[in-house]
């Protein structure tokens, strides 16, 4: 029942996961062929570039020249695109796990089979975890081609680690939409909930540069601890992307408690 589980899970969410992936692809396939006209005109966007009040800059990642292939992936890509997407995964397909069947009155049907609850969670988490890592290495696959073929110059393996960080920083987001989806049987909560934590942790990340005052907060941010653009420019902070994995863990083990005790709705 397992695998039938899982293979369900994915059919189930297959729709979201290639509409996710499309639009990801579609999306920094178009960023990677402007990139030629942005380094050919790198005067200009440093004018543009100086005239933009640092939190601007600080909001959109954008730390470096953007006629430098780094700092343009991390302005154009890493910044808000690849976050968005892979946060979309996570989140969505998380939510609507157990929350989702409980809602279309489905969950009853799954549960009459000789699996326990636990196990049933656990699939469906493992069945999130592979949506977003085929989008994750077809993600990785654009850059890496599209990086020859205009010339961004960013060594492969560094563009291979900042997809993994982007797509580890999503995994606690997911996680907790599992965990709210379990504790309360509401997709719409479980879905609210990590989007709107992503969106503070982001901006508390984002604009900690720019204020002594939110700088020690930052530790609080998953973001911080992904590190992306230290990942793109070839230095992973490994411990922090640990840490991360460890977090999605340990919310996952508590979804799986929380769902084994709450008697469900149908």
């Amino acid at each position: 029942m397992t695998t039938e589980l899982m293979t369900k899970s994915l059919r189930d969410n297959r729709g979201n996961t290639i509409g996710w992936g499309i639009a990801l692809v579609a999306s920094v396939a178009l960023q990677l062929a402007v990139y030629p006209a942005v380094r050919d005109a790198a005067g200009e966007f440093e004018k543009l570039l100086e005239s933009y009040p640092e939190s601007f800059k600080a909001l959109f990642n954008i730390q470096q020249s953007l006629a430098s292939g780094v700092g343009y992936l991390q302005g154009e890509v890493f910044g808000f695109l690849a976050p968005l997407v892979l946060l979309g995964i996570a989140i969505g397909q998380a939510a609507r796990a157990t929350a989702g069947e409980e809602k279309a009155h489905t969950l009853d049907l799954l549960l009459a089979n000789p699996i326990s609850r636990t196990r049933l969670l656990l699939d469906k988490a493992i069945s999130v975890l592979v949506s977003v890592a085929i989008v994750t290495v077809v993600f990785a696959v654009v850059l890496v081609v599209g990086n020859s073929v205009v010339g961004l110059g960013v060594p492969w393996l560094d563009l291979v680690l900042a997809v993994k960080a982007s797509a580890v920083v999503a995994l606690p987001f997911g996680a907790l939409a599992l965990l709210i989806g379990a504790l309360t049987g509401r997709p719409g909560l479980a879905i609210a909930v990590p989007v709107g934590l992503a969106l503070l942790t982001y901006l508390l990340d984002a604009l900690s540069a720019l204020s002594d005052g939110l700088r020690p907060w930052r530790v609080l941010s998953p973001f911080h601890h992904a590190a992306v653009n230290s990942a793109l420019s070839g230095d992973p902070n490994w411990l922090g992307l640990a840490g991360l994995v460890a977090l999605t863990a340990v919310l996952v083990a508590a979804a799986a408690m929380a769902f084994e005790r709450r008697e469900v709705r149908g």
